[in-house]
């Protein structure tokens, strides 16, 4: 004969729960832009270049660019490379022709390789790139007080992430001299901060488009 009260307790909780998750506060903004991060919050390097990528000799002794690049990934045994010959195209051939076949390095993906190449977005859309961890938050900084935009409120965050699931090559002093961004990274991340913009739902805060 108690049921009904059962029910009103367990009602009670419920909404509780529900107006606990909508209150503006570190934990809640931390859960919801981890759940954000859990989707797209890839650590990730962008090559440039599809794979197989020919690389001349005047590139190959090259400081800076692909090159050294290309040789660290080898090393971190993520790409293999065949001495062979090959017409290198470049940005100027619909002006002027494509070259003779020259000796060049090709670079493959080997199969540890292929784990880590994805597809990422870029500054002018889809692009491949090599992702090495996933970030997290590590702390929330600061908050803006929420404020109605439109139907909803929203509040900006600022918080520091840390880098989970980290792929042992991304520590490599060879790949990390040869990616500056994924050296920032690595052993920056507790300085990095970075910003969400959060909305409030029927269910609590998150990030908006997940």
């Amino acid at each position: 004969m108690r049921w009904p009260h059962l029910v009103s307790i367990a009602g009670l909780i419920t909404l509780a729960a529900c107006n606990s998750a909508k209150k503006p506060s570190d934990t809640n903004f931390t859960t919801a832009i981890n759940e954000y991060l859990t989707k797209h919050g890839e650590a990730c390097t962008v090559i440039g270049r599809q794979f197989p990528i020919d690389l001349p000799r005047s590139e190959q002794n090259e400081q800076y660019g692909i090159g050294p690049k290309l040789a660290a990934l080898e090393q971190a045994g993520l790409v293999q490379a065949t001495e062979t010959t090959a017409v290198v195209h470049g940005m100027l051939d619909p002006l002027r022709g494509s070259g003779p076949a020259q000796p060049v390095k090709r670079y493959e993906l080997t199969e540890s390789g292929r784990k880590y190449f994805h597809q990422i977005p870029g500054t002018f859309g889809q692009t491949d790139g090599f992702c090495y961890g996933r970030k997290s938050v590590d702390a929330i900084v600061k908050w803006t007080e929420p404020a109605k935009v439109g139907v909803s409120s929203q509040s900006e965050v600022t918080y520091t992430y840390k880098l989970v699931d980290s792929a042992p090559w991304a520590q490599s002093p060879e790949v990390q001299q040869a990616f500056a961004d994924i050296r920032t990274t690595v052993n920056g991340v507790s300085r990095t901060t970075e910003v969400a913009g959060l909305q409030l739902t029927s269910k609590g805060w998150e990030v908006p488009g997940q």
